[in-house]
């Protein structure tokens, strides 16, 4: 898991209206991403019950998500806010899918 200081809080990030903020749609994640004011990264992660019904499974993937990036450094992506939402596209994806995504999504930002 995470940090805390690494995690987004999710409740407080969308009220935030003076920030604009760059969504990219993939097939699986929607990613919006903002700049923050901090030294490092944040990351929020939302996986509703349409991604899958059991709770278990919604935990699981998001101890996959959450554990690819603490391991990967969030490669190398300094300053910003992300937040994934899944689509339930997701719920039936390998771990090695997902974190391929992932990969994909935080290399478009270093771009």
């Amino acid at each position: 898991m995470l940090a805390k200081k690494f995690r987004l809080p999710i409740q407080n990030w969308a009220r935030e209206k003076n920030k604009k903020f760059v969504v990219q749609k993939g097939k699986f994640f929607i990613a919006k991403i903002k700049a923050n004011d901090l030294n490092f990264s944040r990351l929020g992660l939302i996986i509703s019950a349409k991604v899958s019904k059991s709770a278990v499974k919604r935990n699981q993937l998001k101890r996959t998500i959450f554990n690819f990036v603490r391991l990967n450094k969030f490669f190398g992506v300094r300053g910003k806010d992300i937040l994934l939402i899944l689509l339930p596209t997701a719920a039936h994806l390998e771990k090695t899918q997902i974190e391929k995504e992932i990969l994909f999504i935080f290399q478009s930002l270093n771009q």
